[in-house]
């Protein structure tokens, strides 16, 4: 088993440094998240969905922040975990109305705890590949309420998931050191983190509009 105050298992662009601060623009790209966070706060006025996905968007900025900042496999497995929660919230919000709700959450911590031993058993790209698999239910399961017009507004919808795509891809060319700028604040993986903060932003917005937890 990978010692957990090691290298992550991916790398990125940017090298880390010396520094107190490993990959500084990584890091400070992570207020992305904060800003989402506070906008949802904002726009939500204290209802139920807001505090989860405002809650959620600190969570993710603040276990990528630790990751970028310490540059240790422990906190890549907090940055992972972090991204995990958020499908999580998107796949409880989409299957809550067909399963009953304790049992859907019971289900959701069981396989969560299970996907995270299965990152740590084999490493290398398996939280990518379990990431994406989410990602999958995520859009099957809207695909099925958009279709039984149980969600309705299907652009608002479609506008973070296309964003999603993009940031993905570009997530790609930065680890691959395709698209490599290894100094600044417009590098790969901090335009990922840029354009996820208002993918959190704009599914917020989007399940609001259907009356989800308000």
């Amino acid at each position: 088993m990978r010692a957990l105050f090691s290298e992550p298992t991916v790398k990125f662009c940017e090298e880390a440094t010396r520094g107190i601060i490993k990959r500084p623009y990584y890091a400070l790209s992570n207020f992305a998240f904060f800003i989402s966070a506070i906008a949802i706060f904002v726009k939500g006025k204290g209802s139920k969905l807001s505090k989860i996905f405002g809650t959620t968007a600190l969570l993710i900025g603040f276990f990528s922040l630790v990751y970028d900042s310490t540059y240790i496999y422990l906190a890549q497995l907090f940055d992972i975990s972090g991204m995990l929660l958020f499908v999580n919230v998107l796949l409880y919000l989409n299957l809550k109305n067909v399963f009953k709700a304790k049992t859907l959450l019971l289900t959701q911590l069981l396989l969560f705890v299970l996907n995270m031993i299965l990152i740590i058993t084999f490493q290398g790209h398996s939280g990518n590949i379990i990431f994406g698999l989410y990602i999958t239910a995520v859009v099957v399961s809207e695909v099925y309420l958009i279709n039984s017009k149980i969600h309705t507004n299907l652009w608002k919808w479609l506008v973070p998931f296309g964003i999603f795509i993009i940031s993905f891809l570009i997530w790609i060319l930065d680890a691959r050191k395709i698209f490599c700028s290894p100094v600044g604040l417009l590098n790969g993986r901090a335009i990922f983190h840029y354009l996820n903060a208002i993918v959190i932003y704009q599914l917020y917005k989007f399940y609001d509009s259907q009356k989800e937890l308000t």
